[in-house]
């Protein structure tokens, strides 16, 4: 069913082709939404030796978009940089007129530090991407869909912005910045029809994932698999997340079903935190 057929959807940090960006755009292409996927063109911090986050994996993922009859334009963009911020709106607009529906997915991690060893340049840079970021695409989006009378933006933060993480503290800083952000858009925008809503997503299997679990394993000298094994153990559901479970999530919200949806702040974790997993009784 084309529950979005005439808008136009754009999904920044979409150039990984099994993160959940390209997710997001894939599903939201399924529903007829045109979708403009956007990405850095430069190796990205937690992996400067892959083509993640680069011109090659963004085309691939508009090129596959394309290939299933999605609708999909694709443009390199430093949502770190004011002007490239306004020169990805203005191109969308030139290409389509309009922003019905904004995902701000784009993210990073410095990887793990011990506070009193975390480097400053990290921080920062961890917290422009992930929610400056959000704040510069918002802020160009908005006065369109204003105009419009409506439209619907997805936060994009993390389960670690409430539960914090060993480490990461970046990345739970800039995650949990993310929910202030949503409150306060969603009560600014409300009168204008446009729903403001973030998601929590927990342990998905994405490169970014991966990459965390490499990390991760070496510290606690153990393995990646083992690491899988013991947060299957502990989420109810009984494995990790998929991309396309946040996907899933995203076409609903941004959709007229969840038109009376805004200021929500929406677990995507398998139940994880409901109880020990182990303790699930087969019927």
């Amino acid at each position: 069913m084309a529950k979005l057929e005439g808008k136009v959807a754009l999904v920044t940090g979409s150039g990984r082709k099994n993160g959940i960006g390209s997710a997001c755009a894939r599903r939201l292409a399924e529903e007829a939404a045109a979708v403009v996927v956007t990405d850095i063109n430069q190796p990205t911090a937690e992996s400067p030796d892959k083509e993640a986050g680069t011109n090659v994996q963004l085309n691939d993922v508009a090129e596959e978009i394309r290939s299933l009859g999605g609708e999909v334009f694709a443009i390199s963009a430093d949502i770190n940089d004011p002007r490239s911020v306004q020169s990805l709106v203005e191109k969308c607009k030139e290409k389509y007129g309009h922003i019905d529906i904004l995902i701000n997915n784009a993210g990073t991690s410095p990887g793990p530090a011990p506070l009193a060893q975390f480097d400053l340049e990290n921080w920062q840079q961890t917290i422009s991407v992930n929610l400056t970021g959000a704040f510069l695409c918002s802020r160009e989006v908005v006065p369109g869909m204003i105009e419009a009378g409506w439209g619907k933006i997805i936060n994009m933060s993390s389960r670690a912005a409430r539960r914090g993480a060993h480490w990461m503290h970046a990345y739970c800083a800039s995650k949990a910045g993310m929910l202030g952000l949503t409150k306060s858009m969603a009560l600014e925008l409300a009168p204008f029809n446009i729903c403001v809503n973030a998601l929590l997503p927990g342990d998905i299997e994405t490169e970014l994932k991966q990459w965390g679990l490499e990390t991760e394993a070496q510290v606690k000298g153990t393995t990646v698999e083992a690491l899988k094994e013991e947060i299957a153990r502990v989420t109810p559901l009984g494995r990790l997340g998929r991309p396309e479970d946040v996907a899933g999530v995203v076409a609903f919200l941004v959709s007229a079903d969840a038109d009376y949806i805004t200021g929500e702040i929406i677990n995507i974790s398998g139940g994880h935190g409901l109880g020990n997993a182990t303790s699930r009784l087969k019927m």
